[in-house]
């Protein structure tokens, strides 16, 4: 397994494996690697005849206090790729990412203007922005202000930023993502489909621990005590799956029936809660069709979400 911190040194390395022919699966990830992104890991290894993860903590997706608390073991981390048997991680610095951004302080002015007037349809790449991030890329209007978007956009542009950067870098065959953070897939398919028309985006299910909660890094966080209270969101998302599989269609009567389970927990508060239509991420009033249930939620300061996703006309 190499590492490598150079993004022209992994530039290199990685041309010299496509000029032999093999296919590049490429994992990015935040670094606290879990069970969640272990099966990223080995979906990528199945399809592909490399696999590549990342393993770089974006200042732009945090705040600041968020980001320095963030849990994440390098060291540790090394260990689980190794046994995923990864071929390379590329482990770069934030200057090797950002060189033109001077202070970590320098990251978070930019989320200061998250509801900034954008374009409708089409990603805009802003070539320096006054903080000094380069080819920052502004997800369009219709993609950004759904789901978490409404409540922080910038987190999107930040994920679209750095996916563009690592997928100049890197050019892999195929990119692995988890079907939870449901948004942001969407928004780096689209973008994929944009900017690197080779790269094939692939969707992987919400993987669940034994009693049903979403992999997180930030579970590590959570106390017993937390932990059950944050399992109540699952079973209100379960309990809002089983009224619409029994003919309920009206969007209202759904989320409040969700919302009534989860506010019944006082170490929950909801952050956000909505029933979109899977393709546009648009809420819905009637449900007559894939739809997405999605809750954004704080078990005292920690933040989690989870999501479900309800394929109906599959399956008629």
């Amino acid at each position: 397994m190499k590492i490598i911190e150079s993004a022209l040194k992994a530039s290199t390395y990685i041309a010299e494996i496509k000029a032999k022919g093999k296919k590049i699966g490429f994992v990015p990830t935040l670094g606290g690697l879990h069970k969640g992104h272990q099966l990223l890991m080995q979906k990528a290894r199945e399809q592909n005849d490399v696999t590549v993860i990342s393993i770089f903590l974006n200042p732009m997706q945090f705040r600041k206090k968020h980001f320095i608390e963030y849990p994440s073991d390098f060291e540790l981390d090394k260990v689980i790729a190794k046994k995923k048997r990864i071929t390379l991680i590329f482990h770069p610095t934030i200057k090797e990412m950002f060189p033109f951004v001077r202070y970590l302080d320098d990251f978070f002015p930019f989320q200061n203007d998250e509801f900034k007037a954008r374009d409708p349809e089409r990603f805009v790449i802003e070539p320096k922005v006054q903080n000094s991030i380069d080819e920052l890329i502004r997800v369009p209007n219709e993609m950004v202000y759904q789901l978490d978007g409404k409540l922080h956009p910038w987190f999107f542009d930040a994920s679209a930023t750095i996916v563009h950067k690592l997928f100049k870098i890197l050019q892999p065959d195929h990119a692995y993502f988890g079907e939870k953070d449901i948004q942001q897939l969407a928004i780096i398919t689209k973008m994929a489909e944009t900017y690197f028309p080779a790269i094939k985006v692939i969707g992987i299910p919400t993987l669940r621990d034994a009693d049903g909660l979403a992999f997180s890094s930030r579970n590590v966080k959570l106390s017993d005590k937390q932990r059950q209270s944050a399992l109540k969101v699952y079973h209100a998302l379960k309990y809002g799956e089983n009224l619409i599989r029994k003919g309920e269609s009206e969007t209202r009567i759904v989320l409040t029936a969700m919302k009534k389970i989860i506010m019944a927990q006082h170490l929950l508060e909801i952050d956000y809660i909505d029933i979109v239509d899977k393709k546009s991420l648009k809420p819905v009033n009637q449900i007559n069709n894939a739809v997405i249930l999605y809750v954004a939620f704080f078990v005292n300061s920690i933040r989690l979400t989870d999501t479900l996703i309800i394929n109906l006309m599959n399956e008629k």
